[in-house]
């Protein structure tokens, strides 16, 4: 009777050994996946905060050379000139210029967010490499297995 319940007594001690053991490399996971998770939202929120002080500056911006332009037309108008010709063409090269250099203050806010999304993410993705956390969620954590080199 030793003998027979000995091999069973070890096999259930493995396997509740296994069963601890993935237990705590899930645990590992979940709080690797976790901290990423937070390393990505707060990348988000930031990213969004710079979107807005984008647009806040774009306008801003808009408002001031919309500001400068109305008193340039108040002066023509206030003189009592037709504004005609090459007087004309400087004026809509100047809101045509106005209207570019919004879009390039909005177009370097948006780039400096996804900059930050993406070091973010692979600041992230590095924090669950390192970790051992949840292959399946970077490539380049799977990349000895997908070369056969486990």
């Amino acid at each position: 009777m030793g003998n027979t319940a000995s091999p069973q007594i070890l096999e259930q001690g493995i396997s509740l050994f296994d069963g601890f053991t993935d237990y705590l490399g899930g645990h590992k996971d979940d709080q690797a996946d976790t901290r990423a998770g937070l390393i990505e939202t707060d990348a988000a929120g930031a990213a969004h905060e710079t979107r807005r002080r984008a647009e806040k500056d774009a306008g801003e911006l808009r408002e001031d050379r919309e500001r400068s332009r109305s008193r340039e037309t108040a002066r023509w108008g206030g003189s009592n000139l037709a504004m005609s010709g090459s007087k004309a063409l400087i004026r809509d090269a100047d809101r045509l210029k106005d209207r570019q250099a919004e879009e390039d203050v909005l177009f370097e806010g948006e780039m400096n967010a996804r900059s930050g999304l993406r070091s973010a993410r692979n600041q992230a993705n590095m924090l669950r490499i390192g970790e051992k956390a949840s292959p399946a969620r970077s490539i380049l954590s799977l990349g000895s297995k997908i070369y056969g080199r486990d």
